[in-house]
């Protein structure tokens, strides 16, 4: 597993290498053949001195220096942001969940824990937003999503958010999905998934069984509220809207 998600993080990097080099040659192309530059550069006296081929090639090993440099510095960068994020510890608009599905402790999938997970997105979307980092435990250990993607037919990121989003449209309701943004961070050797969610612009409900239950934010916990709570809540909350 560890040599996989080694892999895993290297085949992200090369990625964004490629798209980056492919996006920045078209550029490249485009400006080249947009003009007679070689024509143009000859009226400099540095021509004299310098080629325009070796300029040419010059400047495109600039260029593509710089986005090796770039793209493996936004991957330090992002690494550092989720460490940082991390670092603060739960508080009123964070919240850590070891995983998404899988109980550590039974080392089983236990559906209460995606519950679990929705209830507080659905509180985070009924309060003034917040982020939820799935991977890491109530003590700031990072747990990694690891098993979670084991015990999903798709073991990989992407399995993991195609379940994530059959979750939350059953749950919650797809409308409220524009709200919530999804992405993966690795941290060493794991990777963890970052959970951003925005207040919605109008009341979210938790489907359960029985019917429908409503949570918000009370400090760095996430509460039910009775049926005689709800109604003046959403008036207070939603009074502008």
């Amino acid at each position: 597993m560890l040599q996989d998600l080694k892999k895993k993080k290297s085949l992200l990097v090369i990625r964004n290498l490629v798209i980056a080099e492919v996006l920045a040659y078209g550029v490249f192309m485009i400006v080249a053949l947009s003009a007679y530059w070689a024509q143009i550069y000859r009226g400099f006296a540095i021509s004299r001195y310098l080629s325009f081929t070796v300029l040419e090639f010059t400047g495109l090993g600039i260029i593509q220096i710089a986005i090796i440099v770039a793209v493996v510095t936004k991957s330090v960068r992002e690494e550092s942001d989720i460490k940082d994020i991390i670092r603060t510890g739960e508080h009123e608009r964070l919240e850590f969940k070891t995983s998404l599905r899988w109980d550590v402790k039974r080392d089983q999938v236990n559906k209460d824990l995606e519950r679990g997970v929705m209830k507080t997105i659905t509180a985070f979307l009924n309060s003034k937003g917040g982020n939820l980092v799935i991977g890491v435990d109530d003590h700031s250990q990072i747990y990694g999503l690891e098993s979670d993607m084991a015990s999903l037919a798709k073991q990989n990121h992407d399995g993991f958010e195609n379940h994530f989003n059959n979750l939350f449209v059953s749950m919650i309701g797809p409308e409220f999905r524009q709200y919530v943004k999804l992405s993966f961070h690795y941290i060493g050797n794991q990777s963890v998934s970052l959970v951003e969610v925005k207040q919605a612009h109008q009341p979210a409900y938790l489907k359960t069984e029985k019917g429908e239950d409503f949570f918000i934010r009370t400090g760095n916990a996430t509460t039910s509220l009775k049926v005689s709570q709800v109604a003046p809540y959403i008036s207070s909350q939603w009074r502008n809207n």
